[in-house]
């Protein structure tokens, strides 16, 4: 049986009539008559039969009509699924980003991102920049969001935008009386910076480039939030990303602007063979939106 037989033999058991049948159907009563009538010769044996004007199923069409509803309801299921696909209301994404960037910005683009797709399980993970790189390499994660481009062959980075870097300090401390923190006025200061040879890392020697001191690098971390919670005990000055420094600002810290302003850039990569599902598209340009607003 093919799906036109299928779907008229179900609308003649769901209706009790050839007459109902084809209206439920939008085709005239002789049109369901015919292909009935093929339907039964085709299988060999009646469906109905036919009392006094009226229909009754066979014990045969009884069964069959059984395994019709469940592959219908298998349909229906796929075609509402298909939908909410299309509209992005279920699935699963898998998200990984560094350490740092996990406690900023992408727990406010996870929290908008939610709003509008209620239905969606998220599945977010940091990472350091070797694993991330090799869960999205995987499949584990559709989206890794970082710091730097990925120089992996099969993988695609896009540039989709920079945060600002500001400098925290103690609420003590006495460069936090200034609207802006001169880099140079940070070279004779205790440091709280990240792990040698991490990008983080490189950001900072950056912003330092030219300066005749470099400021004493008292702590390694690896996470900006750590940055923040030593800062916070009075053990230095720390440089973080202007999302991370507005969640933690408050009766132990203080975050300023350097000058000169320096940004780090922000990057999404994902499987260059494999295009972005609908929900990867929608979470990278909520990124994209929510970078754009610093």
């Amino acid at each position: 049986m093919n799906l036109k037989q299928i779907n008229t033999f179900r609308a003649i058991m769901v209706t009790g009539s050839i007459s109902s049948a084809a209206k439920l159907l939008f085709v005239s009563q002789p049109a369901v008559s015919r292909l009935l009538a093929h339907t039964e010769q085709q299988l060999g044996y009646p469906l109905f039969e036919r009392i006094k004007g009226r229909l009754y199923p066979t014990t045969e069409a009884r069964i069959l009509f059984n395994e019709v509803q469940t592959v219908y309801h298998g349909i229906t299921r796929v075609t509402s699924l298909a939908t909410q696909l299309g509209e992005k209301k279920q699935g699963l994404l898998g998200i990984v980003s560094s350490p740092s960037i996990g406690h900023g910005l992408i727990p406010r683009c996870i929290h908008r991102f939610t709003l509008s797709h209620p239905g969606v399980r998220i599945r977010f993970r940091t990472l350091t920049y070797d694993s991330l790189v090799r869960s999205v390499l995987d499949g584990e994660s559709e989206l890794g969001v970082l710091f730097v481009p990925t120089n992996h062959p099969n993988l695609q980075s896009t540039h989709v935008g920079t945060i600002p870097m500001v400098c925290i300090l103690p609420v003590d401390h006495p460069l936090a009386v200034q609207d802006a923190i001169d880099v140079s006025t940070l070279t004779d200061e205790n440091i709280v910076s990240y792990r040698s040879g991490s990008p983080l890392a490189k950001v900072i020697d950056g912003i330092f480039e030219g300066q005749e001191k470099q400021p004493n690098v008292s702590i390694e971390v690896d996470a900006q939030q750590n940055v923040c919670d030593l800062v916070s005990q009075g053990l230095g000055f720390g440089i973080v990303d202007q999302t991370i420094a507005a969640s933690q600002s408050g009766e132990t810290l203080v975050a300023r602007p350097l000058n000169p302003s320096h940004s780090l850039e922000l990057y999404l990569a994902h499987s260059r063979y494999e295009p972005l599902s609908l929900l990867g598209r929608a979470f990278g340009n909520i990124v994209e939106q929510e970078a754009a607003l610093l």
